[in-house]
């Protein structure tokens, strides 16, 4: 009877797909720190002009309504 040689398969190497997960996890990191960080830029900018806004006083109002003229408030002329 003859012999016949046995022999193992090479396992296939998986580097390839645990470097395409640290890309992806990378990827998704960077992208929720860049939106974290725009968020805040922008909520922080907002907050400092509605603090800065001057109030009209009600003094300002009846003047208007007698129909006299005066400036414009500043928030007015901003485009929207």
């Amino acid at each position: 009877m003859a012999e016949i040689p046995i022999q193992r398969k090479e396992r296939h190497s998986l580097w390839w797909l645990w470097l395409l997960l640290l890309i992806v996890v990378l990827a998704a990191a960077w992208w929720w720190w860049t939106n974290k960080s725009a968020t805040s830029t922008t909520t922080t900018t907002t907050d400092s002009t509605a603090v800065t806004t001057p109030a009209v006083t009600p003094g300002a109002d009846s003047a208007a309504a007698r129909g006299a003229t005066t400036a414009p408030r500043p928030d007015s002329t901003r485009p929207r």
